[in-house]
């Protein structure tokens, strides 16, 4: 008789740092791509040979693998368990030779109840099986000229010459051609959903999209992480023990969820005005999986491109989840203690910088504003972070992060703020640059007293602490130093 299944995940670890390893965007392309193909269900399937079946309660996002086997009475799992593991390691091993990948399982009567109660917590406690990439046999190797990471196994010929590439970066290498036109790739799929011409192919051809006032010559980088998914889930697999129609709603819910994100990324890249102006694609997608994305795209359509994701995310997010919410505030409602449970959102972290600064650090540092905009906020709102690095450098940004309801009202409606931002954007740029000067140097009262010698006080008193003798509108919550840095790549209305 049948008492559940077994479940076996595998999940490539910091798979944002492994992808953005190489410099250049072919790579990048290239490493998704195969990322993908390794990860598709039908590549999965004939690995594991009979041993198990894609879980079909588990949602879809490249880079991971969810499988599952009935638990029988007498069934030795633990054996059936390393036996696939083995066979998926050695698989994903083969497509991908440089990236980390962990595995995790546990049984039960959902696959709902074993992620909330057993995966997570073996992975809070570090009780998984790791797979790492191979060390180097010849210690003094020559390193790989691409990546500078692993040593170089071979020379093969590139674009601009010959070189010495390690096994991963080979990969990269051989796959690059196949990237953009493969449906199974981040970029692929966005390129089908919306219908453009494909995206430049080098960083520096990305950032000269931009409009001649950006210098051409920036990007962005934009992270987004949901807010909330977690609390969801968990509270769906304590109530869905005691109601069928809630433990059967997971795998519809979590399927939603991934269509949201991949909704929410055409929406965003089709309403860009650069999107609009040239009928091409302006985003590169790095990763798109689950309720996570990172991708590139020229600095003057960051804050565009943002703002609409987080936007249009909540809202299919929203309506995904409304009966599904209603039920478990319901039963929730004579628990003491459980606070009603709110659509879970998403936050961002946004990094600018220089066409030529690694896509590595990049990733790192958006991943780094990403956390501190769910911190503070405690991933209740939706919310941004942001750094320029060409204007600030690498240090933290001295600015709290901001509320999207505060820069984006629903129905892409302008907020007190974001009128407020766009009229500062039309203070000249030196300008904007001197009150930074003044503002980090004496203060916003010395910043104010520069503004108002030169006639730019009305732009910037929205931003201003407020003031017994005015009437502050909503845009105060945002600090002068923070509107200025907002300024420097915030849309022209």
């Amino acid at each position: 008789m049948s008492q559940g299944y077994v479940y076996v995940d595998f999940g490539a670890v910091r798979i944002q740092q492994y992808l953005t390893r190489t410099p250049e965007l072919r790579g990048h392309r290239a490493a998704s791509n195969s990322l993908a193909r390794a990860t598709a269900d039908a590549a999965i399937q004939e690995v594991v040979e009979g041993l198990a079946e894609v879980n079909p309660e588990a949602g879809k996002a490249d880079g991971v693998v969810s499988l599952r086997f009935p638990v029988e009475a007498g069934d030795e799992r633990e054996g059936r368990v390393r036996r696939l593991q083995d066979l998926v390691f050695a698989h994903l091993r083969k497509a991908l030779p440089g990236a980390e990948f962990h595995s995790i399982w546990g049984a039960g009567e959902s696959y709902l109840a074993v992620h909330a109660h057993i995966l997570q917590l073996k992975v809070r406690h570090g009780q998984v099986r790791h797979d790492l990439p191979p060390t180097a046999e010849f210690p003094l190797a020559a390193p790989c000229r691409m990546c500078h990471t692993d040593p170089a196994v071979g020379v093969e010929p590139l674009p601009d010459g010959s070189q010495m590439l390690c096994l991963d970066c080979s990969m990269r290498n051989v796959t690059r051609r196949q990237a953009v036109a493969d449906d199974r790739s981040p970029e692929g799929r966005l390129l089908r959903g919306v219908g453009l011409a494909p995206a430049p192919d080098e960083f520096t051809d990305l950032a000269a999209l931009g409009s001649m006032p950006s210098g051409r010559n920036h990007l962005a980088t934009v992270a987004v992480d949901g807010n909330a998914f977690g609390v969801f889930f968990k509270a769906l697999a304590d109530e869905g023990s005691r109601d069928e129609e809630l433990r059967t709603a997971k795998a519809e819910i979590s399927s939603a969820l991934s269509d949201a994100t991949r909704a929410a990324l055409e929406t965003a890249t089709l309403e860009l005005p650069l999107t609009v102006e040239r009928e091409q694609l302006c985003v590169v997608p790095h990763v798109v999986g689950g309720d996570d994305v990172l991708v590139s795209l020229p600095a003057d359509q960051a804050w565009w491109f943002t703002l609409t994701f987080l936007e249009e995310f909540g809202r299919l997010v929203r309506e995904a989840t409304a009966e599904v919410l209603d039920k478990l505030n319901k039963l929730r409602a004579g628990q003491p203690g459980l606070p009603e449970l709110e659509p879970p959102t998403a936050s961002a972290g946004v990094v600018f910088a220089h066409v030529r600064h690694p896509l590595s650090l990049l990733a790192e540092s958006a991943g780094q504003r990403l956390s501190e905009a769910k911190r503070v906020f405690g991933g209740r709102q939706a919310s941004v972070q942001w750094l320029d690095l060409t204007a600030d450098g690498p240090e933290a940004p001295a600015h709290l992060p901001v509320a999207l309801s505060v820069l984006r009202s629903e129905g892409r409606g302008q907020t007190p703020a974001a009128v407020a931002l766009s009229r500062l954007v039309k203070v000249p740029a030196n300008h904007r640059a001197r009150l930074t000067e003044a503002l980090r140097g004496g203060g916003p009262l010395t910043a104010a007293a520069i503004a108002d010698r030169v006639g730019h006080l009305d732009a910037i008193r929205p931003f201003l602490p407020p003031s017994p003798r005015h009437d502050q509108p909503p845009a105060a919550r945002i600090g002068l130093g923070a509107a200025l840095g907002l300024a420097r790549w915030w849309p022209c209305a």
